[in-house]
């Protein structure tokens, strides 16, 4: 009889802590619940912390992607780099260059056909020749004068290869038109040239009008060759300038100038006292 009222006493006791542990467990589950969001809401908020982060890092600008779009065209890393103003003196530099080489390479070139007009006009080749036979230099007997001008003038540079430092260049050449009006033995060529003074002994300080102003007029196309070419080096040098200031314009961009922006709703209230709710946003600028 006790043992079978201890079974039963047992059996109630048993019932009892299994209620009771059914009772229990979902709060225990609840609360392992809460936190699992609390936990995932934690590391939610930290990757977008992290993610934020990155949004804000990748708006940096790259200096040497500035230094590069300057580098092709000035003013162009800076305007990358928003600094317009230095673009803008960057940019009408370049401008201003180029438009100084362009005027001076076709003044020199208008002066240049001036020159060589004047040269085609006055110059005779065979007049030259005549003297060099006229004067008996070496190897003058060779000339040909009844020769056509290519023949001539392979003749005539025998005879200079035996007497001076300089030969007759190629018709129409550069070389040509320099040398007939700087070398002293072709003085007697020009058309103003006295073959009953000038000879074989004072030539090297014979002058002739054609031939000082010949001189100077090739001079003043090679004046404007001169500065053309010096625009193009200051052209380069602006480049370069331009690349490297460009850089550090984009690395003051990404060190010293941050902008901050937000939005949110603020309580207002009429002048009635009717609250309503109203969109403000900022902006903040620190350097």
């Amino acid at each position: 009889m006790k043992t079978q009222k201890f079974i039963l006493v047992l059996f109630l006791f048993s019932s009892v802590i299994k209620n009771s542990h059914s009772q229990v467990s979902p709060n225990f589950q609840k609360l392992e619940l809460s936190s699992k969001i609390l936990n995932q809401t934690s590391s939610e908020s930290y990757e977008k912390k992290i993610d934020l982060n990155n949004q804000t890092k990748s708006g940096e600008k790259s200096p040497y992607l500035g230094a590069l779009f300057s580098g092709l065209i000035p003013g162009a890393g800076e305007i990358y780099g928003k600094n317009y103003l230095k673009a803008g003196i960057f940019f009408a530099i370049e401008a201003g260059l180029w438009t100084a080489y362009s005027i001076f390479q076709n003044k020199g070139n208008d002066q240049t056909e001036i020159y060589q007009n004047f040269a085609n006009q006055n110059w005779d080749v065979y007049k030259y020749a005549g003297w060099l036979k006229d004067q008996n230099f070496t190897g003058s007997d060779n000339i040909v004068l009844s020769s056509d001008k290519e023949t001539l003038r392979r003749q005539i540079n025998a005879c200079e290869s035996i007497n001076f430092s300089h030969q007759l260049p190629p018709y129409g050449e550069q070389q040509y038109y320099e040398l007939i009006g700087k070398y002293q033995n072709f003085v007697t060529g020009w058309a103003d040239a006295d073959l009953n003074v000038v000879n074989r002994t004072n030539y090297g300080s014979y002058k002739t009008t054609m031939f000082i102003s010949y001189a100077g007029e090739r001079q003043e196309a090679n004046e404007y060759y001169d500065k053309g070419s010096t625009s193009l080096t200051i052209v380069i040098l602006n480049h370069v300038l331009s690349a490297a200031d460009a850089a550090w314009t984009v690395s003051m961009f990404n060190k010293n100038l941050k902008v901050e922006t937000g939005f949110h709703m603020e309580n207002k209230y009429s002048y009635i006292g009717e609250r309503k709710l109203i969109p403000m946003a900022n902006v903040n600028v620190t350097f």
